[in-house]
């Protein structure tokens, strides 16, 4: 139902959209300090609706793909489609395989695959202030190429 939900919302909205999703934490508090519908944040991979888009995951980035998914879907089709008021509880970055198997404690793989999203993403991505240089925060708006 919350994916038909957001297809319908993508659809609908001004710009068309291809990518949808929901609030990246699963704190509702937070998700009541921003707009209810947001068109240029983050696309968090646990969730999210593509809907007919040549925008493809990029292979060599084995961390932090959906920053880069989402970014390549802002540039392409200029909006994506977040609804801060929905949100999911999901097993991230503690639940088996995929990324989360590709991670090593150091934090290495994290760095290596930030510096590609700061190469390929001029501007638009900054290391979080409070969680370490293992995560970072976008902002597309501060995009420089």
């Amino acid at each position: 139902a919350a994916a038909r939900f957001l297809l319908a919302k993508m659809r609908a909205a001004e710009g068309r959209p291809r990518l949808g999703g929901v609030f990246p934490t699963g704190n509702a508090a937070m998700s009541l300090l921003v707009q209810a519908v947001s068109r240029e944040g983050f696309i968090l991979g646990d969730f999210f609706v593509h809907d007919t888009s040549p925008c493809r995951f990029d292979e060599s980035i084995t961390l932090k793909e959906d920053y880069d998914f989402t970014c390549s879907h802002l540039a392409k089709h200029g909006s994506v489609l977040r609804c801060n008021r929905l949100i999911v509880h999901v097993a991230h970055e503690r639940n088996s395989g995929g990324a989360v198997s590709i991670r090593d404690k150091k934090g290495k793989k994290e760095r290596e695959n930030i510096k590609i999203l700061m190469r390929k993403w001029p501007g638009v991505f900054r290391p979080h202030g409070t969680r370490g240089n293992e995560q970072v925060l976008m902002r597309w708006k501060r995009r420089t190429a």
